[in-house]
C-alpha cells in the first residue's frame, strides 16, 4: 500500500549483552528498529521525531550499569515483568506490567533500569526528541487497567493533554491496545505513525499478516484496521 512499509523483526538489529563477570553472556537482549549503537545504518536513524525503539528483555535481577542521557523523552511500556529504575535526580520506580515509564533526561541525568530479582521483564523503550532543551529532568509513571486496553486505544504518553503521562513534544502520542483472537480494531490516524505487533499476529487490512516484532512506517494519513488471528498487543507512535 502506498504511504505504509512493512519491516519484519528478523530484519531488525539484535543486540545480546556480551559476558561480564557478575552475569553470564545474554543477561539482556535488545532488537532495534533503528540505528544503535554499534548497528549503524544511514538510511535508518529514525522515523520523525522518534529516533529509538528497542524491544529489550533483561534477565531477573540484571540492570543496565549507570549511564547518562541529555534532552531526550525516554518513554518505556512494560510487556511483562517489573522494570527497576533510578537516577540522579532521586527519582525511584517499579513499573510493573502495563505500566508505561518516562523519564525526561533534560539537561543531563544519570540512571540505571534492570529487572527485579523475581522475574525478567521486557519493555519497549522509545526516545523521542523533545521541543526544547536544557528543561530539567523529571520523571513519571502511569498504569493502565486492563479492561482499558481491551476495550480500545490508550493514550499511555503524549505532548498532548489526556495521556497518562505527558511528553515534552508537541503532538507526539504512544498508543497501547490489546486484542483478543478475532476482534478487530482500526488504528491511530496521523500525518505519520509508527506501529509495533509486540505480541500475537493480526491481519492488517490491505497489508496482510503480521507476526511479533513486526511494524509499521505509515507515512501519510491512511485508515488502517488490524484483525486479531491469536491474542495481541500492539503500540503506535502518532505524530501531527
Amino acid at each position: 500500500m502506498d504511504g505504509v512499509e512493512v519491516r519484519r523483526s528478523d530484519d531488525r538489529f539484535l543486540t545480546v549483552a556480551p559476558a561480564r563477570e557478575d552475569a553470564a553472556e545474554g543477561w539482556a537482549r535488545t532488537r532495534h528498529s533503528f540505528s544503535f549503537g554499534e548497528h549503524y545504518d544511514p538510511d535508518d536513524v529514525g522515523f520523525g521525531p522518534l529516533v529509538v525503539l528497542n524491544d529489550e528483555t533483561v534477565r531477573a535481577g540484571e540492570a543496565y550499569p549507570e549511564h547518562v542521557h541529555r534532552d531526550t523523552e525516554i518513554v518505556s511500556w512494560v510487556v511483562s515483568g517489573t522494570l527497576r529504575h533510578a537516577d540522579s535526580a532521586g527519582h525511584l520506580g517499579l513499573a510493573a506490567t502495563g505500566t508505561v515509564q518516562r523519564l525526561s533526561a533534560g539537561a543531563g541525568v544519570s540512571h540505571t533500569e534492570g529487572a527485579t530479582d523475581g522475574a525478567d521483564v521486557r519493555f519497549l523503550q522509545s526516545w523521542v526528541r523533545p521541543d526544547e532543551t536544557g528543561t530539567p529532568p523529571s520523571y513519571a509513571l502511569g498504569a493502565v487497567d486492563p479492561p482499558a486496553l481491551a476495550a480500545g486505544w490508550v493514550a499511555a504518553a503524549s505532548g498532548e493533554p489526556g495521556a497518562l503521562v505527558d511528553l515534552r513534544r508537541r503532538g507526539a502520542t504512544l498508543w497501547v491496545t490489546r486484542l483478543d483472537a478475532g476482534r478487530a480494531r482500526a488504528l491511530p490516524q496521523a500525518k505519520t505513525a509508527y506501529a509495533l505487533l509486540v505480541r500475537g499476529a493480526v491481519e492488517v487490512e490491505g497489508i496482510g499478516p503480521l507476526a511479533e516484532g513486526d511494524t509499521l512506517r505509515i507515512t501519510r494519513r491512511t485508515a488502517l484496521t488490524a484483525v486479531a488471528t491469536a491474542a495481541s498487543e500492539l503500540i503506535v507512535w502518532t505524530f501531527a
